[in-house]
């Protein structure tokens, strides 16, 4: 993991909200600032130097400079704050910020429209949207995120996909397993993550067949087994619109 270190201390340059329209892909660049990404809706998708990023509702994620971004797959229609700045980094979790951590949408959503707003108007100065961008930056490091029924919830849903992802597992065994309905839990996960708990399974399906594709030898089909899937056709059809090339593609084969 990488951290934003405090020491020298980070410089804003300039933020706006963005929105992807359907099927929108991140740019291929590198960049030479920092990117802070506040995620308000939706799900961005992009690679950096080769690894995947997925980011959805109530995340942050900080891109370093000099990385090799690229879009080979479409994202679904996020909607963001971003923020360029100067900053350094470090391995070491003393040093400062993780650059990728979650946040509480409400909160986010009005520290974003807010940062956006000034900026655009020129209703702050040079000190001004720094002590705004440390502020932010500071919530991050707090902890924006309350720590409320509905939230903790959808924690645990996340959690518990986590560790079963590889076995026979539906939205009515998850709603089961917290004795909600189907309807509930769909509707807190999406609440607290911007995607359903079915798509969130089958996303995490997918970032443990890639993990597996690129550091083992093991046969697709077997890898496809192992991540959950019956039936490999729809494994198949799953990975290639996710990573828009098929697993042996991925693999270079």
């Amino acid at each position: 993991m990488w951290y934003m270190k405090r020491d020298p201390m980070p410089v804003f340059d300039l933020c706006a909200l963005k929105r992807f329209e359907e099927e929108e892909r991140h740019i291929h660049r590198v960049f030479d600032k920092s990117v802070l990404i506040l995620m308000l809706s939706g799900v961005l998708r992009f690679e950096e130097n080769g690894a995947s990023v997925d980011l959805t509702a109530g995340e942050y994620y900080i891109q370093r400079p000099g990385l090799l971004q690229t879009g080979n797959r479409p994202s679904e229609s996020p909607r963001y704050l971003f923020l360029h700045f100067t900053a350094a980094y470090s391995q070491e979790p003393a040093d400062g910020l993780p650059i990728r951590g979650h946040c509480d949408i409400g909160a986010v959503q009005a520290a974003a429209e807010e940062f956006e707003r000034r900026y655009r108007l020129h209703d702050s100065g040079f000190f001004s949207l720094n002590a705004l961008m440390f502020q932010l930056f500071a919530d991050l490091e707090s902890g924006m995120t309350p720590q409320n029924g509905r939230l903790q919830i959808a924690r645990d849903i996340q959690r518990f996909i986590a560790a079963e992802y590889a076995s026979p597992l539906s939205l009515a065994k998850i709603a089961q397993r917290y004795g909600y309905s189907e309807d509930y839990t769909i509707r807190v996960f999406k609440n607290a993550f911007g995607i359903t708990p079915y798509q969130y399974l089958i996303r995490y399906r997918l970032q443990q067949a890639e993990r597996l594709l690129v550091s083992t030898d093991k046969p697709v089909e077997t890898v496809s087994r192992e991540v959950g899937y019956n039936d490999f056709s729809t494994f198949y059809r799953n990975f290639r619109k996710h990573y828009g090339r098929s697993p042996s593609e991925l693999r270079g084969r």
